[in-house]
């Protein structure tokens, strides 16, 4: 800064930019067009460029810090103890290295013994190893040199503005600020500190709430009727604790400032702006980032596929939209849970998204050129080179936050690549990403306010600042003053000259705050909550004169009642030929709502897959390995003349072969030791189901999944026959496989509702008609088979229809219940296409079949299954 300016220094760079608009405005209401930019600056940039231009003018051939690097500094200090890893620690090392400097206390080598606990004796020789650690490398910190800038100042080694105008100033300055600004003020710079305001409030208005959302939702209605009224008007909400109610500030005044219309509109600026924000990392277009560079191109998870198909930063989001919906909707439902990215980018082009697929192939072709260990300024080049491969950045336009959010991490990035410094080796990827994180995690972002009426401030952030009117929030005990606050690495005893660490010091900054406010705003109102039930607060604050009002209540506001018809029957539906099997007249059968839902509307359900296989994967498992099997071996003859090492043989071959039709399909399905471990477990199943097969009567394997067309009543539907034997004395058995839940022969009782279609819509499809239907049971801890037949078949667990008991008395012979069940299904195919029972008004609970709230009494009959079954 040159000689001859004037700089104008402000407590905080909320009010240095709140400076510059007012004047600027100033000019432009004088009439003027152009003007010399005032210098106005926050103490800490201030600072900044003092330190700047010591070393740019100085003969000093130290090397200084920023923050960043002497946080990894710390840490790798900290790291030869027992916190290994572990950046709070590192954090708090940092704030006492500050804190010491700041208010000038003792340096920790002085600290006297007594004094020490455990963790103060280990802050103090940590700050003897990192200074010996930026003797030895020629490095200094800034708060080091911020100590030592009294002296350069007195020394001439610093440019200093003619006149200097302290603006905002509300709370006294640190000691550190106060020897700056002496040293300067003894160069004979003029400083000035304008005459305290007398516009502020006398009189405080105190309201009482029950909840604190309450005490915020009263504040935001509040500010959005003086906005009613005074449109030009500018206000402050402050809340002591905002740090921790960011989010519930926001959805407070989203609340109330008609979300609806915002959301109409999500270009358009809010009215309200929220001083404090969010990690930096948990901004959208910086997490998605995060994630991107963690990511092994050659192994990705489901839930990662699914955050780069839907990832709006991807180069092409725009143009690509349609498709890359649709390739959600395939990975939702037919995509395994781990693939590459090469399979990615394939199905992205199958469904239209060649960008993207273009953008998947570079990245992991740039991916193996990466270097296994590498400086920190080289891994920043690698991270911007891969979001760069991937058009990151460039997918929808951007808008005001987010790219202001993007800037803030291009300058995480360029700072994290000045780390070389500070590192004493290369690092692996892992630790690099790693500290990029937590560089991401520790910035705490919020978007510039563009001017909007109403701003939402801490208490530091309000004072200095002028509005036409303010509310000020948990005017409590709790709150006022606040309680008092040790750093724990640092002695309590040293800590006196820090007004938070002491109950005097924290009492008279609670007045002088309570005093800025007061003068912030013609208008003050305040507020605070009852609490809770544990602990009842009052108001206890050292105000000058408050008018307290009694305890708002909250109007209850009528709703209207919304009239639905008594729509109990869809249209009818036409009745043509339906994908889907059995299943249609299953789901009509246990909830005809749900059948009206899912093949009628087309709702389905979009399942995300999970890591290992599921259980329907090892059902297709089972039922590909057996159907192999009994290719080999077709009839009760060739398993018995297998020997034990030939059946053994087979069921390898077969479980193979079923496991290679799998990982086809879904190659990274399976590790090389998970294949192995199903495999084992598959195959001792099938030794187990075997011994049980040996045991029957002749039979013969005539179908193994075979198709079949179902005609039932004015529906075509079509269906796949696990497997058809052929008994040696006549007739047929229909098998099903079952190896997830337990099905029953009573559950083909004739009924209107069937409660298990498939076997009985097999069985009356097929011509001539089997004479026996079972349910295989082929399950690791249980074998079985669960039937009924016209005639003893030999095949332990299916009676003959006779002898199967007397819940079967309705139907004498084995055509008659043939009979029964086509009555049944053809009853269910027509209710489905007449619409019938798409509603049921009378009772309402959720149905545990289908986990729907079901509006009817349709599973009542399974309920009592069930509770007969416990």
């Amino acid at each position: 800064m040159s000689d001859g300016e004037t700089l104008i220094l402000t407590p905080t760079a909320r009010l240095a930019r709140a400076e510059i608009q007012r004047q600027a405005a100033a000019r432009v209401a004088a009439g003027e067009g152009a003007w010399r930019a005032p210098v106005v600056l926050a103490v800490s940039t201030w600072l900044q460029r003092l330190r700047e231009d010591y070393f740019l003018h100085a003969d000093d051939a130290r090397i200084p810090l920023s923050a960043e690097q002497a946080l990894v500094l710390w840490r790798s200090v900290i790291d030869r103890e027992v916190f290994v890893g572990e950046p709070r620690v590192a954090e708090l090392a940092a704030g006492a290295w500050r804190l010491i400097h700041e208010h000038a206390l003792e340096w920790p080598e002085h600290w006297p013994a007594a004094l020490l606990s455990e963790d103060t004796g280990a802050m103090r020789d940590w700050a003897a190893r990192f200074r010996t650690l930026c003797d030895e490398r020629g490095l200094v910190d800034e708060w080091r040199l911020a100590a030592e800038l009294p002296r350069r100042i007195a020394a001439s080694e610093i440019a200093l503005p003619a006149r200097i105008q302290l603006q905002g100033f509300e709370l006294a300055p640190t000691p550190l600020l106060r020897g700056v600004l002496k040293a300067v003020e003894a160069r004979g710079v003029t400083i000035e500190t304008p005459a305290a305001e007398q516009t502020g409030c006398e009189a405080w208005t105190v309201d009482v709430y029950a909840r604190p959302e309450d005490e915020l939702r009263a504040a935001a209605q509040w500010a959005r009727q003086v906005l009613e009224a005074r449109p030009e008007a500018r206000l402050a909400v402050v809340v002591p604790d905002l740090n921790g109610r960011v989010a519930e500030a926001e959805r407070a005044f989203r609340q109330v400032f008609d979300p609806p219309g915002f959301a109409l509109d999500p270009q358009a600026a809010e009215p309200w702006h929220i001083s404090l924000g969010l990690p930096l990392a948990q901004w959208p277009i910086v997490a998605d980032a995060l994630l991107l560079l963690g990511l092994l191109p050659q192994r990705l998870a489901h839930p990662d596929a699914i955050r780069i198909a839907r990832s709006p930063f991807v180069d092409g989001f725009m143009d690509e939209a349609r498709p890359r919906g649709r390739l959600l909707t395939q990975l939702s439902e037919r995509v395994p849970y781990w693939l590459d990215a090469r399979e990615l980018a394939y199905r992205a082009g199958q469904v239209g998204a060649e960008r993207l697929g273009g953008k998947l192939t570079a990245w992991q072709r740039l991916r193996p050129e990466q270097p296994r260990s590498a400086w920190p300024s080289a891994w920043a080049r690698v991270f911007s080179e891969e979001l760069a491969a991937l058009g990151y950045g460039r997918g929808r336009p951007l808008d005001s936050r987010e790219f202001q959010a993007w800037r803030r991490w291009q300058d995480v990035l360029e700072s994290f690549g000045t780390l070389d410094t500070v590192s004493d080796r290369p690092m692996p990827r892992a630790r690099a990403l790693k500290l990029l994180r937590e560089s991401t995690v520790a910035v705490v972002f919020r978007e510039r306010d563009a001017g909007a009426p109403v701003e939402i401030l801490g208490v530091e952030e309000a004072l200095g600042a002028r509005f036409d009117a303010i509310w000020v929030c948990s005017l409590d005990q709790d709150h006022w003053p606040s309680p008092r606050q040790c750093h724990p690495l640092i002695p309590p005893s040293l800590q006196q000259a820090v007004p938070a660490a002491s109950n005097e010091g924290c009492l008279e900054r609670a007045r002088a705050q309570l005093a800025g406010l007061a003068r912030c705003a013609p208008v003050v109102l305040g507020s605070f909550t009852r609490g809770d039930e544990d602990r009842e607060l009052s108001l206890l604050v050292p105000l000058a004169d408050v008018v307290l009002e009694p305890e708002a209540a909250q109007p209850v506001r009528s709703v209207e009642l919304e009239c639905l018809p008594d729509d109990v029957r869809a249209p009818p539906a036409v009745p043509e030929a339906r994908s889907g099997g059995t299943g249609l007249l299953q789901r009509q059968s246990d909830c005809p709502f749900k059948a009206f839902a899912v093949d009628r509307l087309r709702a389905r359900e979009r399942g995300a897959p999970r890591p290992g296989l599921s259980p329907s994967q090892r059902g297709q498992l089972v039922h590909g390995a057996l159907r192999a099997l009994w290719t080999e071996v077709a009839s009760l003859a060739d398993l018995q003349a297998l020997s034990f090492e030939a059946r053994e043989q087979a069921i390898a071959a077969a479980v193979d072969q079923a496991l290679s039709e799998l990982t086809q399909f879904d190659r990274l399905a399976l590790s090389p030791v998970g294949r192995v471990l199903e495999a084992s477990c598959l195959a001792q199943t099938l030794e187990a189901w075997l011994a049980l097969e040996a045991d029957r009567e002749p039979f013969r394997v005539v179908g193994r999944e075979q198709a079949i067309e179902l005609r039932i009543g004015p529906l075509t539907l079509k269906g796949t026959i696990d497997r058809i034997d052929e008994l040696e004395g006549g007739g047929s058995v229909l098998i099903d496989y079952k190896t997830g839940s337990s099905s029953r022969a009573t559950h083909w009782l004739p009924a209107p509702r069937l409660a298990d279609v498939q076997l009985p819509a097999y069985a009356v499809s097929l011509d001539p008609p089997p004479t026996a239907v079972s349910f295989a049971k082929v399950r690791a801890d249980a074998q079985g088979f669960s039937g009924l037949a016209e005639v003893e078949t030999g095949m332990p667990g299916v009676p003959a229809l006779a002898a199967a008991g007397k819940q079967w008395a309705e139907a004498e012979r084995w055509r008659d219940l043939l009979d029964a069940w086509r009555v049944s299904l053809e009853g269910l195919a027509e209710s489905f296409l007449a619409g019938e029972a798409a509603v049921h008004p009378r009772d309402a609970q959720v149905c545990r079949r289908c986990h729907l709230t079901a509006l009817c009494r349709i599973h009542e009959r399974a309920l009592v299954e069930e509770a007969e079954d416990e």
